[in-house]
């Protein structure tokens, strides 16, 4: 990995220059394990689709507006468990699903959030994931619980936006309110 060692004077970096950090898929995955070695674990099979999800934490102020059963689009090969999660003082897992495992984790020591899965996602990308691989002959189940009773030739909806736009919202909210305003109290507590 040519990019590792930058990456993690990067991650050190944002302990002295950064208030509040977000890491996205691998890149949470890699946060996760420069700040805490909390592993990540290959699967046999990829977790392919939206999958509900339970909202653990729901006095955070991340997840503030949120409900107690969530939908998340989930695409990857690799997994963090709630078992190694368990063994690390400071990791509060806030969103999980019994499906697909731990979503979104805080890490309150080094001011960042770790999201496993894919708020973000487009209505769309499941399904562009999804025709790329069918082109290309490679094998690959139906995105689960993504299409209409599960037709691909059905337009996909998106059920997971408005918990997208709350955890995004409400993490810039939770750093616009709590940001030091002298940037050499950053990373001081």
């Amino acid at each position: 990995m040519t990019y590792w060692d930058e990456l993690q004077r990067v991650f050190e970096w944002t302990q002295t220059h950064v208030h509040s950090t977000m890491g996205v898929c691998w890149g949470g995955m890699a946060m996760a394990w420069h700040f805490n070695q909390l592993p990540k674990h290959l699967l046999t099979e990829k977790v392919f689709g939206c999958f509900r999800h339970d909202n653990l934490a729901p006095a955070s102020h991340f997840l503030r507006g949120f409900s107690d059963d969530i939908l998340v689009p989930v695409s990857r090969w690799t997994e963090v468990r709630q078992s190694d999660i368990d063994r690390i003082d400071g990791l509060e897992t806030l969103v999980s699903s019994p499906q697909s495992g731990p979503c979104l984790v805080e890490d309150a020591g080094h001011r960042a959030l770790y999201v496993f899965n894919h708020f973000e996602y487009d209505s769309t990308t499941l399904k562009d994931e999804y025709d790329r691989d069918v082109a290309a002959g490679k094998p690959i189940e139906v995105p689960a619980n993504y299409y209409p009773e599960d037709d691909p030739s059905r337009t996909p909806k998106n059920r997971w936006r408005s918990h997208a736009h709350l955890l995004y919202g409400n993490w810039i909210n939770e750093i616009y309110q709590t940001t030091a305003f002298d940037m050499d109290l950053i990373g001081k507590g």
